[in-house]
């Protein structure tokens, strides 16, 4: 919905629908008021009721209903509310979030791996490396961290199949939380024979440490907190979890800068189009003014042309009917005056030629058809008068066709507009 050429945003299309009544509206946008109407809802514009403008014509002053909030401004305003300085782990590990108890019973059921920690994070759970003294510590934290983030409206979704780990996502923007237990070398000395295996002399020191990451395989992380004993577990979740609202916050913000973006190269777009296409227009409205003083001028050298063939096939039809005359005389002259049956054949075989050579054999002129004739009697693209098209007298050179000055518009046709991009088209979708 546009208009001046810009889309109106949700706040103007508010502002417009409480100031004039829908039927005039529509009529100044251009759109009907069904159009108008859908826009609205989509938008989660409220309009007024139908007696709403009989109450101001009667000089009352109705009260408007307030514009709600935007989903996504609702979202905003939970995630960014301050959190408190401590989030207490659960006592047990009864009550625990779904994801959280899910993750429980994988740690207690996996094998220690070569680390001598048991991993999860394979399907369905978060990333978790850790020792088994730490299962239900790990699981605790993360009931905390996941109650949080989802009670604004960000879920830890799990994936539909394959060997994925769960992530935070919301829309196209993914969020993985990796909790592992710190590896410290083994204080005691173990002694082993010669025929055993060098095992990492490493265990799970019980100390946990986050991170979060945007990508399942990505070696960069996005923040990370440490258990260094120095801040208590407690305080350290706040922290992560306003890190995880606030990643998806600032992702929101980053699309919706985007999609303004796309739009603002999508009117610019279609403003070179409604150029070049009003370009295209002029050039071919030129173009067709052109050929039209073409066929006029191409018409009058015709007539011109017509004239001079007809007065050219006029004096060869003189000169032969003078040498058909001459040429009777000459036989008579010399015969007494009588001819003879092939001499009267010919003569009568070349008065039927000569004859033939007069233009008045073909009614020219027509001085209402062969002669001068208005240009602006001639509507825009023809019909053109007719021409007579006369054969080339032999006697007679070929005249060249008038030059006509051609104007320097082409020269200056407007660039048409690039292809619409198919990636600025469904980008974000």
């Amino acid at each position: 919905m546009y208009q001046g050429g810009n889309q109106l945003t949700r706040e103007q299309l508010y502002e417009k629908v409480w100031s004039v009544p829908t039927t005039q509206l529509a009529a100044e946008l251009g759109i009907s008021d069904v159009a108008l109407a859908k826009r609205c809802k989509k938008l989660n514009v409220p309009k007024p009721s139908s007696g709403y403008w009989a109450k101001v014509a009667a000089g009352q002053k109705p009260e408007k209903v307030p514009l709600p909030p935007t989903a996504n401004e609702v979202f905003v305003q939970a995630a960014e509310k301050p959190l408190p300085k401590t989030l207490s782990l659960p006592e047990t590990t009864n009550q625990l979030h779904p994801k959280a108890a899910e993750l429980l019973r994988m740690l207690k059921t996996a094998k220690p791996s070569y680390d001598k920690r048991v991993w999860a994070g394979d399907t369905f759970s978060p990333i978790a490396k850790v020792g088994k003294d730490s299962v239900d510590l790990t699981a605790k934290c993360f009931h905390v961290i996941v109650t949080n983030v989802e009670s604004v409206g960000i879920p830890f979704t799990t994936p539909q199949g394959g060997r994925q780990a769960g992530c935070f996502r919301k829309s196209n923007d993914r969020l993985y939380l990796e909790i592992e237990d710190e590896l410290v070398v083994a204080t005691e000395n173990v002694r082993r024979r010669s025929w055993q295996v060098n095992e990492d002399s490493r265990v799970p020191s019980g100390r946990l440490t986050f991170s979060l990451s945007d990508s399942r395989y990505s070696s960069g992380k996005i923040k990370q907190w440490k258990d260094d004993g120095k801040v208590s577990l407690e305080c350290l979740l706040p922290e992560i979890v306003a890190e995880v609202r606030g990643y998806f916050v600032a992702a929101l913000r980053r699309r919706a800068q985007e999609a303004v973006e796309r739009e603002k190269q999508a009117i610019e777009w279609e403003k070179r189009r409604r150029e070049y296409e009003k370009g295209e227009a002029i050039r071919r409205e030129k173009e067709r003014q052109q050929k039209h003083a073409e066929a006029l001028e191409a018409t009058m050298h015709a007539h011109r042309e017509d004239l001079m063939k007809a007065a050219e096939w006029w004096r060869l039809h003189q000169n032969a009917v003078e040498f058909i005359a001459a040429c009777e005389q000459r036989w008579r002259s010399a015969q007494s005056g009588e001819l003879t049956a092939e001499q009267q054949a010919w003569l009568a075989w070349a008065r039927e030629t000569a004859k033939a050579m007069s233009p008045f054999e073909t009614g020219y002129p027509a001085p209402a058809k062969d002669g001068v004739f208005d240009p602006a009697s001639v509507p825009f693209g023809g019909p053109y008068p007719a021409k007579r098209n006369f054969p080339r007298p032999p006697t007679m050179p070929k005249i060249p066709p008038p030059v006509v000055k051609q104007n320097d518009y082409a020269s200056h046709q407007p660039e048409p507009p690039p292809q619409y991009p198919f990636w600025l088209k469904y980008q974000g979708r």
